[in-house]
């Protein structure tokens, strides 16, 4: 079995050689060299990776007396300020900051009304399905506030789904309000990757599941606070949106899907409940 102070001394000597191979490869390099990590909020519990984001981060530091990389990009959902690290086999955690040099990012990735009609000329142009694009721009945003996943999925479905339908036989019927409605109908109920990681999301951060339960299945009102851990995430996520200083549920198809979600689990409660009781009640007294 190896000693604590062995598997230390073994996992430093690994730490201090990666940082000479990085010294290295940076100095020969005849260009800049830039790491891009990729899913970088799928490392956030782990030690070594926090470790190794602060030997980036030292290494930035010293970049006058030792070659590094030129930048660092993680590309992740969280913000480098939420990476938390589990510190005990109990669920505490504490925030790290391995960089606080790290730069704001304040570009809105989601798509504008125009955005979204300028995707549509551009596929009008190749197609010629004769659609209103203005109509079915309207239509796009009205339920996705420009979410990128959600204006994509809507146009793919209605591409290559809704065309396939008896009731729209070519393109032109299926670029339509009812075909947007159709369109709507398949996405609200299929399984996606963005639908599939929102309930993981809400799993693994309980207070932020009940806080978008009250919020929509109880109607509570709650203030726009980013000091609000909370609310902090759900932002972070993509969730929710500020409504003249309250919160609200960023899109309505986000809230479509959170509220059937909502009444699914509590349906499944009240069912088990009632399979509880009724075996309670045919218990055989002794």
């Amino acid at each position: 079995m190896i000693s604590d102070t062995a598997a230390h001394t073994a996992e430093s000597f690994s730490l201090i050689k990666l940082s000479r191979l990085i010294s290295q490869l940076c100095n020969v390099s005849a260009k800049p060299v830039i790491l891009f990590i990729d899913e970088a909020d799928q490392a956030g519990n782990n030690k070594s990776f926090l470790e190794f984001l602060g030997l980036l981060r030292d290494k930035y530091l010293k970049r006058r007396e030792r070659p590094t990389f030129w930048s660092v990009i993680l590309a992740s959902v969280y913000d480098i300020k939420n990476l938390k690290l589990k510190l005990r086999p109990q669920e505490d955690h504490q925030y790290n900051s391995p960089w606080n040099i790290a730069a704001d990012f304040d570009i809105d990735m989601n798509f504008t009304r125009t955005d979204i009609e300028g995707m549509l000329i551009s596929y009008e142009n190749d197609y010629h399905t004769g659609m209103d694009i203005r109509l079915m721009a309207g239509l796009m945003y009205d339920y996705t506030s420009g979410y990128p996943f959600l204006v994509s999925r809507l146009c793919k479905i209605i591409d290559e789904k809704i065309c396939e339908k008896d009731t729209f036989p070519d393109k032109s019927s299926a670029w339509s309000k009812d075909g947007f409605q159709e369109a709507l109908r398949v996405l609200l109920s299929e399984a996606n990757t963005l639908f599939d990681d929102m309930r993981k999301k809400l799993s693994d951060n309980p207070h932020l599941k009940k806080m978008l339960y009250e919020l929509l299945y109880e109607g509570q009102t709650f203030l726009y606070n980013t000091d609000d851990n909370v609310l902090d995430i759900a932002e972070m996520f993509g969730y929710i949106r500020n409504d003249n200083g309250k919160v609200m549920v960023a899109n309505r198809i986000f809230e479509t899907r959170l509220y059937n979600l909502f009444i699914s689990e509590e349906r499944m409660r009240i069912v088990l409940r009632n399979n509880t009781y009724s075996k309670a009640a045919h218990i055989p007294m002794a």
